[in-house]
């Protein structure tokens, strides 16, 4: 297969960039093989993430982060698979920094450039969602918009050992890809240096000042967390369901 993967370097020639985020050990999963590489409906996890990421914004540049391991794992897959162009960048010893090794990569001069940041175990993501993510944000002034879902169960406050019942209607679920203005995002991220945080949403937030923003989620875009997630992933890939705006 051809190699379609090139090295870390500043990469121009449009102002929308897809950072996926994949140098994670799966440690928490329990398997020897990190999650992000593990089979799913005969593709490894991650090659699903790119495909529909590339399929949803092809002119898009991709920046996938990775471990050495993952490097490695990420070599033989293109040996045996046809894969989208990739930038490869290495991962940080924490998400944070595994972020801000990929925005390095965008050309600052791209005043413009908008980056979407998505989870690599996150393979069923829905195209259409991501194209209304990129479009949304593309040329207004809004700085950051996420995927959002109501909750569906009741939820409670931890109160020392007893709990208080909330409003579940207050509060959604948030998923990836983000999507936000690449200038404001590096700069959040450089006033947060050392500063542990949920995800990109909240960095923008507390360090980028700004407000933000959201659009409808999609139900099947889960997360592969736990090894039964990948039987579920396989059902709903089967099964697939229209995006709702």
């Amino acid at each position: 297969m051809v190699n379609n993967t090139s090295e870390h370097n500043n990469i121009g020639g449009g102002n929308v960039y897809t950072v996926i985020v994949a140098a994670g050990s799966g440690t928490r999963f329990g398997s020897v093989v990190p999650k992000q590489f593990l089979p799913l409906c005969g593709k490894p996890v991650l090659l699903h993430t790119v495909e529909r990421l590339h399929s949803a914004l092809p002119h898009s540049h991709i920046i996938l982060v990775l471990s050495d391991d993952g490097r490695e794992r990420w070599n033989e897959i293109i040996v045996n698979y046809a894969t989208p162009p990739v930038t490869i960048v290495r991962g940080g010893a924490s998400r944070s920094e595994s972020v801000c090794n990929a925005l390095a990569v965008i050309e600052p001069s791209c005043a413009d450039a908008v980056v979407l940041i998505h989870d690599g175990a996150r393979p069923l993501v829905n195209t259409d969602m991501v194209r209304v993510l990129a479009d949304r944000i593309s040329g207004t002034d809004i700085q950051a918009l996420v995927p959002a879902l109501p909750l569906t169960e009741a939820i409670s406050e931890v109160c020392g050992d007893a709990l208080r019942p909330a409003d579940r209607e207050r509060f959604r679920t948030v998923q990836t890809p983000q999507a936000f203005k690449a200038a404001m995002l590096r700069d959040a991220y450089r006033k947060a240096a050392g500063t542990v945080m949920a995800d990109d949403a909240a960095v923008a937030g507390a360090f980028g000042g700004v407000d933000i923003s959201y659009i409808a989620g999609h139900p099947q875009n889960i997360k592969i967390t736990h090894p039964s997630d990948i039987a579920i992933a396989e059902v709903l890939m089967a099964t697939p369901k229209p995006y709702i705006i």
